[in-house]
């Protein structure tokens, strides 16, 4: 299996910072973009949240910065499903262009989270949404992992 192409973007003007360049901002943009086109996926999509008050929130996110991103540029993004439970989702996203050069990573750790009773908890995922999530994970678990999933932040030592 490969990959789910979960969004298609361009470099927007806006997004350029003042090394004329996409800003490190923005790649988190595309990123979070990609993670609500994967909730749209799976049912999470604005009616769902309306509805029931409950979402995906982000626990942990890391975005590498491979590669320049420029105006103008068409982007697109390729999410992996690393490993989920009932109420949590593991994703693995990469950034590439049109000639399919990888510009960056990301790493994300999401929980479904209901503020139905006014205050945020942790809830299991509505079936629909689970099932999917987890069709998503078997078709993902043969695609070989990056090395940079193990990698930590910090300064090599030598």
């Amino acid at each position: 299996m490969s990959p789910t192409r979960i969004l298609s973007a361009t470099v927007c003007d806006a997004w350029v910072d003042y090394n004329g360049h996409m800003g490190d901002y923005a790649y988190g943009i595309v990123f979070s973009n990609a993670a609500t086109a994967y909730m749209d996926r799976i049912g999470i999509n604005a009616g769902y949240r309306a509805e029931t008050a409950a979402t995906l929130y982000t626990l942990d996110s890391r975005i590498g910065f491979l590669r320049e991103c420029h105006a103008g540029e068409a982007l697109h993004v390729d999410l992996v499903v690393l490993a989920a439970d009932a109420k949590r989702l593991h994703l693995f996203m990469r950034l590439s262009n049109a000639a399919n050069d990888e510009l960056a990573l990301c790493e994300q750790l999401l929980m479904h989270v209901s503020r139905a009773d006014g205050l945020p908890r942790s809830a299991p995922l509505p079936g629909p949404s689970l099932e999917q999530v987890m069709a998503d994970l078997k078709a993902h678990r043969d695609i070989e992992r990056a090395p940079w999933l193990n990698r930590r932040v910090g300064l090599s030592r030598g």
